[in-house]
């Protein structure tokens, strides 16, 4: 599954066709709270939108199917899906200071199309459909986008929710399951897919567990050690991106193929003959280009961790993911094999805190003074194996896509994902002539020597 900004996005013209919710009952309130990430991010929304900022909070996905996509079976898969799902059919309030929740009964809920017209421009039909995304994933109640785009060899399936509700994990559930629901559909066949629980309950459990936590919690040390060896601060850029300041700036992204699915099975297997995986050996690259640059062998980031900590979990659609504090340091006369070695560790250490929440943790160093300031939109970097996501196989014929909008950024964020046919580097960065200059030529060199480890464990195997 790629990744790109929707003003790169170029979709071939047909006829639009909206999926509108709608429900025959009132919401009512709930007395869950969002969960720590969800406050940061709708509240930092709302207030975007009152500054009249460019924003795009939202994510989207879009697929092909085959032929001429059947109305009908569509509208009984998003139908299905949206009662299915709590993140579908519950919200916060983003515009109230204390943003209350809401959630509809889901047998309320139903799903009608809606035929919006035939588009002959790529151009007209990406800025038609940017419009409604912005539109539609700012609404707080049903404020989801589905559509498709029908010709008659492909039809373009498209989806867009606010980030608050979505992560990456939830987007390859929904690529599976609309397109078994449809399948089903259109074979006049059941789907079984057994009730799923709900984000709600992952809030719950957060507020719960972070209630008792203080800025001596044993749980907050590797916190505490991360931000004491950056002095109380966040780690910086190997080079200059021309905003000094750490201002929010217009971002900008790039994607870079990094290895072929042969060459990333290679690497993996050298990562292991040095005791670690694949994310190890990433960072690990991340690190040895980073000294070669600077210098600078204590390495630091913030990592997305997964908090889908049981198999129940893992079928929840919800933005369930934290950022976890990295930090290991280079042996001496540093190689790319020592770095592993030294990234698996620091890494497992950075899993260990996956329920210690950003925010919770940042506010009460924040407290105690350990920290100055907590940044808007830290920086980081992720790593996802996404081969074995449902559906992943078929994600290169389905042209399945990640859709984002034109963003902001103050540094660099980083998503290595490992896919059945490559592994591949996407960056947000601030789109600043400093950073077009500098930021390819740290990631050619990161690329460069993960490459130089995938053949050297080639050469060996074929000896």
């Amino acid at each position: 599954m790629r990744m790109t900004q929707i003003l790169d996005w170029r979709p071939e013209p047909g006829e639009v066709v909206e999926f509108e919710p709608a429900a025959d009952r009132e919401p009512v309130r709930h007395d869950v709270p969002a969960s720590f990430f969800q406050r940061a991010h709708l509240q930092s929304s709302a207030a975007n939108r009152a500054a009249g900022r460019r924003q795009s909070p939202w994510v989207a996905l879009a697929f092909e199917l085959e032929g001429r996509a059947d109305l009908d079976a569509l509208t009984d898969a998003w139908q299905g899906l949206a009662r299915r799902h709590e993140a579908f059919h519950t919200w916060y309030e983003p515009d109230s200071e204390d943003l209350p929740g809401f959630r509809l009964p889901p047998d309320s809920l139903t799903v009608r199309p809606v035929r919006v017209g035939e588009f002959t421009s790529a151009d007209d039909l990406r800025a038609h459909l940017h419009r409604r995304i912005d539109e539609r994933t700012t609404a707080s109640r049903l404020g989801f986008l589905a559509g498709v785009v029908r010709r008659d060899t492909t039809s373009t399936v498209y989806f867009a929710i606010d980030h608050s509700y979505t992560d990456a994990h939830s987007l390859a559930l929904l690529f599976h399951e609309i397109r078994a629901r449809y399948r089903a559909a259109r074979g006049n066949t059941s789907v079984h897919l057994a009730p799923v629980p709900g984000y709600l309950d992952h809030n719950r459990r957060e507020r719960e567990r972070s209630a008792s936590l203080t800025a001596a919690a044993p749980e907050l040390a590797a916190w505490s050690e991360f931000l004491a060896t950056g002095d109380g601060g966040f780690p910086g850029f190997p080079v200059a991106l021309g905003n000094e300041t750490g201002e929010l700036l217009p971002g900008t992204r790039l994607q870079y193929p990094v290895l072929t699915s042969a060459q990333a099975r290679a690497f993996r297997a050298y990562c292991a003959e040095q005791g670690g995986g694949f994310g190890a050996g990433a960072f690990a690259a991340l690190a040895l280009a980073q000294w070669e640059f600077t210098g600078n062998d204590v390495y630091r980031v913030l990592t997305a961790v997964s908090t889908r900590a049981y198999p129940r979990l893992l079928h929840v659609h919800g933005w369930l993911v934290n950022l976890a504090p990295l930090l290991f340091r280079l042996p001496a006369s540093p190689t790319f094999a020592g770095a592993i070695t030294a990234a698996q560790q620091g890494f497992q250490t950075a899993r260990a805190a996956y329920d210690v929440p950003l925010h919770r943790a940042l506010e009460l160093l924040l407290e105690e003074g350990s920290i100055s300031a907590i940044p808007a939109i830290p920086p980081m970097a992720s790593y996802l194996d996404g081969r074995a996501a449902p559906g992943s196989r078929d994600y290169l014929h389905a042209d399945a896509t990640i859709l984002t909008g034109p963003d902001n950024a103050s540094g660099v964020s980083m998503w290595f994902n490992w896919l059945p046919d490559r592994a591949d580097l996407v960056v947000s960065m601030p789109d600043t002539p400093e950073a077009a200059a500098g930021v390819p030529k740290y990631l050619d060199r990161v690329r460069e020597i993960m490459l130089t480890a995938s053949s050297r464990h080639q050469r060996g195997a074929d000896r």
